[in-house]
């Protein structure tokens, strides 16, 4: 019964059933061992007496016998009756005959006999005679009466001993390990139960001090582990804002509020302005750098009950409670704005950057998270398309906006299967001969039910996927087979430009695909030229030159469009693989009204005639801008003052046109433009 009780007892039960035996069986054995040395110093006792008792009488019945005097010896025997120990005494004469005996009065409980023979010799002139002999033996009943009475003694000291002693053993053990153990254990089981981390105080130094010190210091362990993954589930590493999730509950949490004060919340949907060509630029350690920077200076704006989260990339999210109209967040976004557009050194490079923002709004903008983040993010979307570095309130009807895009894009990824793109081409004119020097290759897209969907819809979105890899290959496609169909017409070799994404410009096999399907098509690559934009050379400069060099060495033109909208360094011009520069239509639009653009175009032209490169200057729309173009050496020109893209139909109309001596004078009814000589 005990023994299957045993796994179930405490830990101080069971010390105390290991303790409490051995303790028994100590003090029995030392009992024992006890006793048995007293019996043996008291039988040793025993013996001397009765040694010293047969010499003594012996002596003193030497004389009498040798005398003959039985009287005296018979009163020496009658004494002998008192010796408790005395079994039997008796004296023989030195014939062997008895002479007097003697018995002692109490010898019960003996267990072992003790005898002495002394032999009775008198010294005389004539020499020593023997005269007799006395034999004694003495009983140990009297020493085993006082042993068993001193057993009884010792038993019941024993007893009472073990009793106290077990008692104490019994209290010690509680107090000591018993009373520690199941303070952990109450405060294992309290902490699992209630989920907390409440140390156990012990002021010993013993293994059971260790065990509670061990244990306190697991629960620091624990408490700072599970700080650790808190921090890591509910904020983000590289900054220590709050994350997603966090932002969530925190949103949640200032609704609640906001519904019972019948107060507003704003959410700030917060994005870098060209934070990706910073991180191209200067590398993901220094965006990472400026990222942390740019969290500092957010966070030092908003109050303490607001909440400023990272979205995620170069996206913030900031939650202002508390408002009561939507000038105060606007208020807020003007700071931040303000706050980040202060110049930020990162090492050697002095930065100023801005911040696009959009707002939403609780409760007319959305009654829950999801909702006021989505509306605040299209905000943003359309801060971005106003300029950047502003902000933006919601409105319904960017919700429309929202879903005509997303419409668009589900749609363009089966309009190239579907056959609904199309290409058109708009001429590049010689600003002294009006001679067409090429075309540029401008893909549209026909969506049944719509008609003709405007780039500037489709292609950007295209842009942030990989759907722009696939439209770049379809162009590339027809516009060689444009080519050959043009050659087969009689109109010569037109040259054509194309737009290439900087995707393609990523990876070597997208490079091999463009070569492979030039030379597939039999068309002299000096026929295709590709336009890249600046951002291009920005991503990975020292890849982008090799892969541009690549190109040029197959005898591919390669043209900078947009040039003097980016950020690149003009020390890159010098080594870059490249053939013309294309003049940004911002410049020239601006031409009548801005000294500084006619400088800029002026300075632009100077650099590409001393590069010896080729130039075009886009989006001319008057002849104004015209004039000044041809007057500044800008050998060609395009723009919707020559034509609109036009369908391959319309466009070798134009091809077929006689050159005018005097082209300036006709080139309204593009009546002067054919392709060039050798083109």
């Amino acid at each position: 019964m005990i023994l299957r009780r045993l796994p179930s007892l405490g830990i101080g039960s069971k010390l105390l059933l290991v303790v409490l035996p051995c303790m028994l069986l100590g003090a029995v054995i030392m009992f024992l061992a006890f006793e048995r040395f007293s019996t043996r110093e008291r039988l040793s006792a025993l013996e001397a007496r009765l040694d010293a008792f047969a010499v003594t009488q012996a002596a003193s019945l030497t004389k009498p016998l040798w005398e003959f005097d039985e009287t005296t010896v018979h009163r020496l025997f009658a004494a002998y009756g008192e010796v408790p120990e005395l079994m039997v005494a008796a004296v023989f004469d030195a014939d062997g005959h008895l002479v007097a005996s003697a018995g002692g009065r109490d010898s019960d409980g003996h267990q072992q006999v003790l005898k002495r023979a002394v032999p009775l010799v008198q010294q005389a002139v004539g020499g020593a005679y023997s005269i007799g002999r006395l034999e004694v033996s003495f009983h140990d009943g009297r020493i085993r009466r006082e042993l068993a009475s001193q057993r009884s003694a010792g038993l019941l000291v024993l007893s009472l001993s073990f009793v106290l002693l077990g008692g104490m053993t019994l209290l010690s053990v509680r107090r000591l390990v018993a009373e520690p153990l199941r303070r952990l254990r109450d405060s294992l089981r309290h902490n699992a139960n209630v989920m907390t981390r409440d140390p156990l105080v012990w002021q010993g130094g013993d293994e059971v001090g260790e065990v509670v010190g061990a244990y306190n210091r697991l629960l620091d362990e624990i408490s700072q582990r599970t700080e650790d993954i808190h921090r890591m589930a509910y904020h983000d590493s590289l900054t220590g804002l709050p994350n997603r999730r966090l932002l969530e509950d925190r949103i949640g949490h200032a609704i609640a509020v906001a519904e019972r004060q019948n107060r507003s919340i704003a959410v700030l949907f917060a994005d870098i302005d060209n934070f990706k060509v910073i991180n191209d630029t200067l590398g993901h350690k220094q965006g990472d750098t400026l990222l942390r920077m740019a969290a500092e200076r957010m966070s030092a704006i908003i109050r303490s009950m607001d909440t400023i989260a990272r979205w995620g990339g170069d996206e913030f999210v900031i939650v202002v409670e508390g408002l009561e109209s939507a000038g105060e967040a606007a208020n807020v976004a003007e700071k931040l704005i303000e706050e980040i557009g202060v110049p930020i050194h990162l090492d050697s490079n002095l930065l100023r950057i801005g911040v696009s923002i959009g707002i939403s709004l609780y409760p007319q903008d959305g009654t829950d998270a999801t909702t006021l983040i989505k509306n605040a993010d299209m905000a943003l979307f359309e801060a971005k398309g106003r300029g950047r570095n502003t902000f933006h309130f919601f409105d319904q009807a960017m919700n429309s906006r929202a879903i005509r895009r997303l419409d668009i894009e589900m749609a363009l990824r089966h309009a190239i299967s579907a056959g609904q793109l199309e290409l058109h081409y708009q001429p590049k004119i010689a600003s002294a001969n009006g001679a067409i020097t090429g075309v540029e290759a401008l893909v549209r897209w026909r969506r049944p039910g719509e008609g003709l969907i405007q780039p500037d819809e489709f292609i950007p979105l295209a842009e942030e996927s990989d759907l722009i890899v696939a439209v770049g290959e379809w162009v590339l496609h027809q516009a060689c087979a444009q080519i050959k169909a043009w050659r087969a017409k009689g109109f010569g070799d037109v040259p054509v430009a194309i737009n290439l994404s900087p995707r393609h410009f990523r990876r070597d096999k997208d490079l091999d695909g463009i070569i492979a399907t030039v030379e597939a098509a039999g068309i002299p690559p000096h026929l295709i030229e590709i336009e890249v934009t600046e951002t291009t050379l920005m991503h990975d400069p020292e890849k982008a030159i090799a892969l541009l060099q690549r190109l040029r060495d197959r005898g591919f033109g390669i043209a900078i469009d947009d040039f003097g909208s980016g950020y690149s360094n003009l020390s890159y011009l010098r080594r870059l693989p490249i053939t013309t520069l294309k003049i940004d239509r911002a410049f020239v639009m601006d031409i009548e009204h801005n000294q500084d653009n006619i400088e800029i175009i002026r300075a632009i032209i100077a650099m590409a005639n001393a590069l010896s490169l080729g130039l075009v200057a886009e989006g001319v729309e008057n002849e104004r801008q015209f004039a000044f173009l041809r007057n500044s050496d800008c050998a060609v020109v395009q723009g919707y003052y020559f034509s609109r893209p036009l369908p391959p139909a319309e466009l070798e109309s134009l091809l077929q046109r006689p050159r005018s001596p005097h082209p300036a004078l006709d080139i309204m009814g593009l009546t002067t433009l054919q392709v060039a000589a050798n083109a």
